[in-house]
């Protein structure tokens, strides 16, 4: 049932082209790039929340190395933006501009070439969120993956004189943090939404979807309002969402939460807005990302259990 095989994720036909693959993966890379650029760190340009780290990985997984191009020219077009302005307002050089975005796109590369080679090698080729205990290994991953890429990254930067060395520490762990959510997000969101072999067991309804939905809303809305307790009610939304819609359900109120609480943050709003907002966006990421994964992987071991019931009444 888990047997990875070319066309077992959801894929527009036009997909099947090479050349077209590689400009999409490289568009989408590099239009959530932008997006996570606009929300960042002061004074490097570290988005706390970056979305297409997660994307890099789950191209790689669903569609195979030949996106690892698009990846790659994705990164450099979205690091020559993010990067020119402090370029320009510290006076380097062109050719180093060019060079650290060169150099960060391809530890990020690299960094989806092994993680998604990981993946597969422990899972033996199959279904990344099949199980629970794959969950755990795709999740083990990750956080190598972000840290392969931040390290580079934040190298690179400091080589070239885009960040000061001392700030080194500081740069590497909210770059890491910034990918690891981004990961933890969109990496299971797409690979389960577009995964083919979903069996549905539990008889959901659209009604209860937008009331979950709903629910993270005002969870979302009362931490913003100076109400920081009530952050711990996304315990139990992540609990419903994990028994009624499982890692598909998780997947979305996860990105739902993170892009909420990145609005509010950046706004300025309440409990979001710490000190800063930048320094807000990182602050709610600890809870937020430990939440999540322990959801992701009780929708694993839940999954697993339910398709384990289910091949037995047919047998």
């Amino acid at each position: 049932m888990y047997k990875q095989a070319t066309n077992d994720y959801f894929l527009p036909s036009f997909l099947k082209s090479t050349p077209i693959k590689i400009f999409i993966v490289a568009f989408i890379y590099n239009a959530l790039a932008f997006i996570s650029y606009q929300i960042t760190v002061t004074p490097d340009n570290i988005a706390p929340i970056y979305p297409a780290a997660g994307f890099a990985l789950a191209s790689v997984l669903i569609m195979g190395r030949k996106t690892l191009i698009g990846i790659w020219v994705g990164s450099i077009v979205a690091n020559l933006f993010a990067f020119w302005d402090t370029c320009q307002m510290l006076k380097i050089a062109l050719t180093n501009t060019i060079m650290t975005a060169v150099l960060v796109a391809t530890g990020v590369t690299l960094g989806a070439a092994l993680g998604a080679y990981c993946i597969n090698i422990l899972n033996k080729g199959e279904y990344p969120l099949k199980t629970g205990f794959s969950v755990i290994l795709f999740l083990a991953v990750s956080v190598f993956y972000c840290a392969i890429c931040s390290l580079l990254g934040v190298s690179a930067i400091s080589l070239f004189g885009l960040s000061d060395s001392n700030q080194f520490i500081f740069n590497w762990t909210t770059w890491w943090q910034g990918d690891l959510i981004g990961t933890i997000i969109l990496t299971p969101f797409l690979t389960s939404w577009l995964y083919r072999y979903h069996i549905k067991i539990i008889a959901t309804s659209l009604f209860e979807a937008i009331a979950l939905g709903l629910a993270t809303i005002l969870i979302c809305v009362l931490v913003a309002f100076d109400h920081a307790d009530d952050q711990y009610l996304l315990l139990i939304v992540l609990l419903w969402a994990t028994f009624r819609f499982r890692i598909r359900g998780v997947s979305i109120i996860a990105a739902l939460f993170a892009l909420l609480s990145t609005l509010y943050g950046s706004l300025g709003y309440g409990t979001f807005a710490i000190l800063t907002p930048e320094e807000a966006l990182t602050y709610i990421n600890s809870f937020f990302g430990l939440s999540t994964i322990i959801a992701l992987i009780m929708a694993g071991f839940y999954s697993d259990y339910l398709h384990k019931k289910l091949d037995k009444a047919k047998a």
